[in-house]
Protein backbone atom coordinates (compact mmCIF):
# COMPACT_ATOMS: atom_id res chain seq x y z
CA UNK A 1 0.00 0.00 0.00
CA UNK A 2 1.18 3.49 -0.77
CA UNK A 3 1.95 6.13 1.82
CA UNK A 4 -0.19 9.22 2.35
CA UNK A 5 0.42 11.34 -0.79
CA UNK A 6 0.38 14.62 1.14
CA UNK A 7 3.38 16.89 0.44
CA UNK A 8 6.47 16.27 2.53
CA UNK A 9 7.31 18.66 5.35
CA UNK A 10 10.82 20.03 5.65
CA UNK A 11 12.22 20.97 9.08
CA UNK A 12 11.04 24.38 10.16
CA UNK A 13 8.30 24.59 7.53
CA UNK A 14 4.64 25.16 8.36
CA UNK A 15 2.40 22.10 8.53
CA UNK A 16 0.06 22.07 5.50
CA UNK A 17 -3.55 22.67 6.53
CA UNK A 18 -4.95 19.38 5.10
CA UNK A 19 -2.42 17.32 7.07
CA UNK A 20 -3.04 19.40 10.20
CA UNK A 21 -6.79 18.76 9.87
CA UNK A 22 -6.22 15.04 9.41
CA UNK A 23 -4.11 14.84 12.56
CA UNK A 24 -6.71 16.87 14.42
CA UNK A 25 -9.32 14.35 13.29
CA UNK A 26 -7.17 11.49 14.61
CA UNK A 27 -6.78 13.15 18.01
CA UNK A 28 -10.48 14.01 18.27
CA UNK A 29 -11.51 10.48 17.22
CA UNK A 30 -9.26 8.94 19.88
CA UNK A 31 -10.63 11.33 22.51
CA UNK A 32 -14.24 10.61 21.54
CA UNK A 33 -13.65 6.86 21.64
CA UNK A 34 -11.98 7.09 25.06
CA UNK A 35 -14.82 9.30 26.35
CA UNK A 36 -17.38 6.79 25.07
CA UNK A 37 -15.70 4.00 27.02
CA UNK A 38 -15.59 6.19 30.15
CA UNK A 39 -19.32 6.96 29.89
CA UNK A 40 -20.15 3.27 29.62
CA UNK A 41 -17.92 2.37 32.59
CA UNK A 42 -19.38 5.12 34.79
CA UNK A 43 -22.96 4.04 34.02
CA UNK A 44 -22.29 0.66 35.59
CA UNK A 45 -25.75 0.33 37.14
CA UNK A 46 -27.61 0.99 33.90
CA UNK A 47 -25.18 -1.07 31.81
CA UNK A 48 -25.13 -4.00 34.22
CA UNK A 49 -27.99 -5.76 32.47
CA UNK A 50 -26.27 -5.30 29.11
CA UNK A 51 -23.04 -6.82 30.42
CA UNK A 52 -24.97 -9.73 31.95
CA UNK A 53 -26.67 -10.36 28.60
CA UNK A 54 -23.34 -10.42 26.77
CA UNK A 55 -21.90 -13.06 29.10
CA UNK A 56 -24.12 -15.65 27.40
CA UNK A 57 -24.83 -14.17 23.96
CA UNK A 58 -27.49 -15.78 21.80
CA UNK A 59 -25.73 -17.64 19.02
CA UNK A 60 -28.31 -16.47 16.48
CA UNK A 61 -27.79 -12.78 17.28
CA UNK A 62 -24.01 -13.13 17.43
CA UNK A 63 -23.97 -14.90 14.08
CA UNK A 64 -26.28 -12.26 12.65
CA UNK A 65 -23.98 -9.45 13.81
CA UNK A 66 -20.81 -11.04 12.43
CA UNK A 67 -22.56 -12.13 9.23
CA UNK A 68 -23.95 -8.66 8.58
CA UNK A 69 -20.50 -7.10 9.02
CA UNK A 70 -19.21 -9.55 6.42
CA UNK A 71 -22.16 -8.75 4.13
CA UNK A 72 -21.41 -5.02 4.40
CA UNK A 73 -17.83 -5.59 3.29
CA UNK A 74 -18.92 -7.74 0.35
CA UNK A 75 -21.55 -5.21 -0.76
CA UNK A 76 -19.01 -2.38 -0.55
CA UNK A 77 -16.63 -4.37 -2.74
CA UNK A 78 -19.36 -5.00 -5.31
CA UNK A 79 -20.33 -1.32 -5.23
CA UNK A 80 -16.83 -0.11 -6.05
CA UNK A 81 -16.43 -2.87 -8.62
CA UNK A 82 -19.46 -1.45 -10.43
CA UNK A 83 -18.33 2.19 -10.14
CA UNK A 84 -14.73 1.53 -11.23
CA UNK A 85 -15.87 -0.45 -14.30
CA UNK A 86 -16.30 2.85 -16.20
CA UNK A 87 -12.58 3.53 -15.92
CA UNK A 88 -10.87 0.15 -16.04
CA UNK A 89 -11.07 -3.57 -15.32
CA UNK A 90 -10.70 -4.89 -11.79
CA UNK A 91 -11.48 -8.51 -10.90
CA UNK A 92 -14.25 -9.11 -8.37
CA UNK A 93 -12.06 -11.11 -6.00
CA UNK A 94 -9.28 -8.57 -6.43
CA UNK A 95 -11.63 -5.72 -5.51
CA UNK A 96 -12.99 -7.59 -2.50
CA UNK A 97 -9.44 -8.16 -1.26
CA UNK A 98 -8.56 -4.52 -1.89
CA UNK A 99 -11.63 -3.19 -0.05
CA UNK A 100 -11.00 -5.47 2.93
CA UNK A 101 -7.34 -4.44 3.13
CA UNK A 102 -8.16 -0.74 2.70
CA UNK A 103 -10.89 -0.88 5.37
CA UNK A 104 -8.43 -2.42 7.82
CA UNK A 105 -5.76 0.21 7.07
CA UNK A 106 -8.32 2.99 7.47
CA UNK A 107 -8.44 2.26 11.19
CA UNK A 108 -4.92 3.71 11.31
CA UNK A 109 -4.34 7.49 11.45
CA UNK A 110 -4.75 9.52 8.24
CA UNK A 111 -6.78 6.81 6.39
CA UNK A 112 -3.85 5.13 4.57
CA UNK A 113 -6.23 2.53 3.13
CA UNK A 114 -7.96 5.12 0.95
CA UNK A 115 -4.71 6.45 -0.50
CA UNK A 116 -3.31 2.93 -0.83
CA UNK A 117 -6.35 1.80 -2.82
CA UNK A 118 -6.03 4.77 -5.18
CA UNK A 119 -2.32 4.06 -5.66
CA UNK A 120 -3.00 0.35 -6.25
CA UNK A 121 -5.52 1.06 -9.03
CA UNK A 122 -3.10 3.48 -10.68
CA UNK A 123 -0.16 1.06 -10.49
CA UNK A 124 -1.73 -2.33 -11.21
CA UNK A 125 -5.01 -1.54 -13.01
CA UNK A 126 -3.88 1.49 -15.04
CA UNK A 127 -6.73 3.55 -13.58
CA UNK A 128 -5.87 7.24 -13.04
CA UNK A 129 -5.99 8.53 -9.46
CA UNK A 130 -8.61 11.09 -10.46
CA UNK A 131 -10.93 8.29 -11.62
CA UNK A 132 -10.55 6.43 -8.32
CA UNK A 133 -11.31 9.61 -6.41
CA UNK A 134 -14.44 10.07 -8.53
CA UNK A 135 -15.72 6.64 -7.47
CA UNK A 136 -15.20 7.56 -3.81
CA UNK A 137 -17.18 10.78 -4.27
CA UNK A 138 -19.90 8.94 -6.20
CA UNK A 139 -20.22 6.37 -3.41
CA UNK A 140 -20.54 9.19 -0.86
CA UNK A 141 -23.28 10.86 -2.91
CA UNK A 142 -25.15 7.56 -3.11
CA UNK A 143 -24.90 7.23 0.68
CA UNK A 144 -26.46 10.66 1.19
CA UNK A 145 -29.25 9.95 -1.31
CA UNK A 146 -30.09 6.55 0.18
CA UNK A 147 -29.94 7.74 3.79
CA UNK A 148 -32.01 10.80 2.87
CA UNK A 149 -34.70 8.71 1.20
CA UNK A 150 -34.93 6.25 4.09
CA UNK A 151 -35.00 9.04 6.68
CA UNK A 152 -37.85 10.64 4.74
CA UNK A 153 -39.66 7.30 4.54
CA UNK A 154 -39.31 6.89 8.31
CA UNK A 155 -40.67 10.39 8.95
CA UNK A 156 -43.63 9.95 6.58
CA UNK A 157 -44.43 6.51 8.01
CA UNK A 158 -44.38 7.91 11.54
CA UNK A 159 -46.56 10.92 10.72
CA UNK A 160 -49.13 9.18 8.51
CA UNK A 161 -49.12 5.78 10.13
CA UNK A 162 -48.29 4.17 6.78
CA UNK A 163 -46.51 0.80 6.78
CA UNK A 164 -42.76 1.35 6.72
CA UNK A 165 -42.07 -1.89 4.86
CA UNK A 166 -43.94 -0.58 1.79
CA UNK A 167 -41.71 2.52 1.54
CA UNK A 168 -38.58 0.41 2.11
CA UNK A 169 -39.45 -2.22 -0.49
CA UNK A 170 -40.74 0.23 -3.12
CA UNK A 171 -37.35 1.33 -4.58
CA UNK A 172 -36.00 -2.22 -4.92
CA UNK A 173 -38.08 -3.36 -7.94
CA UNK A 174 -37.70 0.10 -9.51
CA UNK A 175 -33.93 -0.07 -9.17
CA UNK A 176 -33.87 -3.68 -10.39
CA UNK A 177 -35.84 -2.64 -13.49
CA UNK A 178 -33.45 0.26 -14.11
CA UNK A 179 -30.53 -2.17 -14.34
CA UNK A 180 -32.01 -3.44 -17.63
CA UNK A 181 -31.48 -0.03 -19.27
CA UNK A 182 -27.93 0.26 -20.67
CA UNK A 183 -27.72 4.02 -20.11
CA UNK A 184 -28.45 3.86 -16.39
CA UNK A 185 -27.28 0.36 -15.57
CA UNK A 186 -24.12 1.30 -13.66
CA UNK A 187 -25.71 4.02 -11.56
CA UNK A 188 -28.82 2.01 -10.76
CA UNK A 189 -26.79 -1.09 -9.83
CA UNK A 190 -24.56 1.01 -7.57
CA UNK A 191 -27.60 2.64 -5.98
CA UNK A 192 -29.20 -0.75 -5.32
CA UNK A 193 -26.03 -2.07 -3.70
CA UNK A 194 -25.73 0.96 -1.41
CA UNK A 195 -29.43 0.65 -0.55
CA UNK A 196 -28.90 -2.98 0.46
CA UNK A 197 -25.88 -1.90 2.51
CA UNK A 198 -28.04 0.36 4.67
CA UNK A 199 -30.52 -2.48 5.12
CA UNK A 200 -27.68 -4.68 6.35
CA UNK A 201 -26.55 -1.91 8.72
CA UNK A 202 -30.05 -1.94 10.20
CA UNK A 203 -29.67 -5.68 10.80
CA UNK A 204 -26.35 -4.99 12.56
CA UNK A 205 -27.99 -2.59 15.00
CA UNK A 206 -30.90 -4.94 15.55
CA UNK A 207 -28.43 -7.71 16.47
CA UNK A 208 -26.16 -5.45 18.57
CA UNK A 209 -29.00 -4.13 20.74
CA UNK A 210 -30.48 -7.62 21.09
CA UNK A 211 -27.10 -8.93 22.27
CA UNK A 212 -26.99 -6.41 25.14
CA UNK A 213 -30.51 -7.32 26.19
CA UNK A 214 -32.21 -4.22 24.79
CA UNK A 215 -33.99 -5.23 21.54
CA UNK A 216 -35.19 -2.34 19.37
CA UNK A 217 -37.89 -1.95 16.73
CA UNK A 218 -37.13 -2.21 13.02
CA UNK A 219 -37.83 1.52 12.62
CA UNK A 220 -35.23 2.39 15.25
CA UNK A 221 -32.64 0.04 13.72
CA UNK A 222 -33.16 1.59 10.28
CA UNK A 223 -32.92 5.14 11.65
CA UNK A 224 -29.65 4.30 13.43
CA UNK A 225 -28.34 2.71 10.23
CA UNK A 226 -29.00 5.93 8.28
CA UNK A 227 -27.27 7.97 10.98
CA UNK A 228 -24.31 5.59 11.02
CA UNK A 229 -23.94 5.84 7.24
CA UNK A 230 -23.85 9.64 7.39
CA UNK A 231 -21.34 9.85 10.26
CA UNK A 232 -18.89 7.70 8.33
CA UNK A 233 -18.84 10.30 5.55
CA UNK A 234 -17.31 12.92 7.86
CA UNK A 235 -13.70 13.44 6.74
CA UNK A 236 -10.64 12.92 8.97
CA UNK A 237 -12.37 10.20 11.06
CA UNK A 238 -11.17 6.78 9.84
CA UNK A 239 -14.23 4.52 9.52
CA UNK A 240 -16.14 7.02 11.69
CA UNK A 241 -14.06 5.94 14.70
CA UNK A 242 -15.25 7.66 17.88
CA UNK A 243 -17.72 9.87 16.05
CA UNK A 244 -20.08 7.03 15.15
CA UNK A 245 -20.21 5.70 18.70
CA UNK A 246 -21.22 9.09 20.08
CA UNK A 247 -23.71 9.77 17.29
CA UNK A 248 -25.47 6.47 17.97
CA UNK A 249 -25.32 7.03 21.73
CA UNK A 250 -26.78 10.53 21.59
CA UNK A 251 -29.48 9.47 19.13
CA UNK A 252 -30.55 6.35 21.03
CA UNK A 253 -32.85 8.07 23.58
CA UNK A 254 -34.54 9.92 20.69
CA UNK A 255 -34.78 7.16 18.08
CA UNK A 256 -35.28 4.19 20.38
CA UNK A 257 -37.31 5.81 23.14
CA UNK A 258 -38.50 4.03 26.25
CA UNK A 259 -35.88 3.91 29.00
CA UNK A 260 -32.98 3.84 26.53
CA UNK A 261 -30.06 6.04 27.60
CA UNK A 262 -26.98 7.39 25.86
CA UNK A 263 -24.68 4.81 27.47
CA UNK A 264 -26.87 2.00 26.15
CA UNK A 265 -26.50 3.23 22.57
CA UNK A 266 -22.75 3.65 23.00
CA UNK A 267 -22.49 0.13 24.39
CA UNK A 268 -24.38 -1.30 21.42
CA UNK A 269 -22.16 0.49 18.94
CA UNK A 270 -18.98 -0.46 20.78
CA UNK A 271 -20.13 -4.06 20.44
CA UNK A 272 -20.88 -3.38 16.79
CA UNK A 273 -17.38 -1.91 16.40
CA UNK A 274 -15.78 -4.92 18.09
CA UNK A 275 -17.49 -7.28 15.64
CA UNK A 276 -16.43 -5.02 12.78
CA UNK A 277 -12.79 -5.01 13.88
CA UNK A 278 -12.78 -8.80 14.24
CA UNK A 279 -14.17 -9.40 10.75
CA UNK A 280 -12.16 -6.63 9.07
CA UNK A 281 -8.93 -7.76 10.73
CA UNK A 282 -9.43 -11.32 9.49
CA UNK A 283 -10.49 -10.39 5.96
CA UNK A 284 -8.11 -7.44 5.70
CA UNK A 285 -5.03 -9.54 6.45
CA UNK A 286 -6.31 -12.25 4.11
CA UNK A 287 -6.88 -9.63 1.41
CA UNK A 288 -3.38 -8.24 1.81
CA UNK A 289 -1.91 -11.70 1.46
CA UNK A 290 -3.96 -12.36 -1.66
CA UNK A 291 -2.94 -9.07 -3.30
CA UNK A 292 0.75 -9.66 -2.54
CA UNK A 293 0.66 -13.17 -3.99
CA UNK A 294 -1.28 -11.97 -7.00
CA UNK A 295 1.21 -9.28 -7.89
CA UNK A 296 4.21 -11.54 -7.32
CA UNK A 297 2.75 -14.12 -9.69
Amino acid sequence: MADDPSPSISPGSRVPRPRLLRWAGVVIAAALLAAAVVVVVRQHDAIGRALDAMRQPAASHLGLLLGSVLANLLLTGLLFNVLISRYGKVGRVEMQALIAAATLLNFLPLRPGLFGRIAYHRTFNAIPAAASVKTVVQAMILSVVVAGYLATALAVSSQLGAPLWAAVVLPIPLLAAGILRPGTRIWVAAGLLRYLEVMVWAVRYHAAFALIGAPIAAESALALACLSMITMLVPFFGNGLGLREWAIGLATPILVGGDAIIALGITADLLNRAAEVLVVLTLGLTGMGYLIRRQRS
